[in-house]
């Protein structure tokens, strides 16, 4: 449940800015987009002076909080290895909520006013749930869920709830079909299509503004993870590299997709530049996909290596707890090519606890047979 609670508050990284006066405002519209080039960029000097900007024109307005909130979990990427900076991330959702609901006060069926009261609960949720207060993020979830039905209404009127929209109908079909523990819960669910999901985030990476990038990400991220088909997730993460090419988790990313499409050469450039962080999520995924690439061309004993040394490193759960799974069948095709069949198995066991890649599960299960 805990899973289907983050996956659902994917909707929150969205920014609808609807009927208000920032729509109206066509200046402020191109500073958010300025700020959020730069702080993808990495330059957060520079993104932090727009967005004060847009504060100072819009004090009563929860925009230039829930931006701030977002600079700051990407500055701090990941938030849970920084306690000071939890706090000042949680200080802006809050005060982006209470503005939100100021606006909700006056309307209630402001889009835009809507749309903050989402984003904010669901970030909200999210750190409740990164911070192990599980019954705390299922509590705010529950309150989130009827603004995103709300969002699923208003598609049409605003391009910017195409990617909450898509995620939304896309992982309402789809975590059922891979977590069955879920199916019991989901009558409470507005139902969900998943054709339409990948159409509205591939519309999300090309006609929204404020998502756009989130958008991007997030469909190479189900390409490669549901749907089993890193060439197209290589589309999506190649327009973000080619914009942002310092950005870690868009590193990452393509790592891991040039390794799936066995492309060692390119990916080495990748590993490279995660080898070098100091952050142990990265220093995990370069170590598993230089790992898998050693074994795929049957070096062995250097694979194996790189991939315990990988397995012993935690996981974050959403990023690299995939990583893992396939770092434990890569070592289980090394033991079996020494001819440890009970050691591979206990591999296998160990990809299957953790694994949620279509692909990763269904060669581990075909492995056991």
């Amino acid at each position: 449940m805990k899973k289907f609670i983050t996956l659902l508050l994917l909707l929150s990284i969205s920014f609808n800015i609807s009927k208000a006066q920032i729509l109206n405002d066509t200046n402020v519209r191109h500073q958010i987009q300025a700020g959020l080039e730069k702080m993808y960029s990495y330059d957060f000097k520079e993104s932090t002076e727009i967005f004060q900007k847009i504060r100072a024109r819009y004090p009563s307005h929860p925009v230039s909080y829930t931006l701030m909130a977002l600079q700051t979990e990407l500055q701090y990427f990941p938030l849970k290895d920084y306690p000071a900076q939890q706090k000042v991330y949680l200080n802006y959702l809050i005060q982006s909520r209470t503005l939100a609901e100021a606006m909700l006060d006056k309307d209630e069926d402001d889009i835009e006013a809507n749309f903050f009261e989402l984003a904010t609960l669901g970030y909200i949720a999210a750190y409740d749930a990164d911070n192990q207060e599980f019954m705390k993020a299922v509590g705010v979830a529950k309150k989130a869920y009827s603004y995103l039905k709300k969002g699923l209404e208003w598609t049409e009127k605003q391009p910017e709830f195409l990617f909450s929209s898509g995620i939304y109908n896309y992982y309402r079909v789809e975590y059922p079909e891979t977590h069955a523990l879920i199916k019991p819960f989901m009558f409470f669910f507005a139902d969900g299509n998943k054709k339409l999901g990948l159409q509205q985030l591939d519309l999300a990476t090309r006609k929204t503004i404020f998502v756009k990038n989130e958008a991007t990400f997030y469909a190479g991220y189900v390409y490669m993870k549901y749907e089993g088909t890193p060439a197209k997730a290589l589309h999506y993460n190649s327009m973000l590299i080619e914009k942002f090419p310092d950005n870690l988790l868009y590193q990452m990313q393509r790592a891991e997709i040039l390794t799936a499409l066995n492309k060692f050469e390119e990916a080495d450039d990748y590993v490279a530049k995660l080898q070098k962080q100091k952050g142990i999520m990265f220093q995990c995924a370069a170590s598993i996909f230089k790992g898998i690439q050693l074994e795929r061309q049957h070096k062995d004993d250097q694979a194996e290596a790189y991939l315990l040394k990988g397995v012993k490193m935690p996981y974050d759960e959403r990023f690299t707890k995939d990583y893992h799974a396939l770092a434990y069948l890569s070592l289980a095709k090394i033991e079996r090519r020494k001819g440890n069949q009970d050691k591979a198995k206990e591999y296998v066991k160990k990809c299957l606890k953790i694994a949620e890649y279509k692909s990763t599960t269904a060669e581990a299960k075909a492995f056991l047979k």
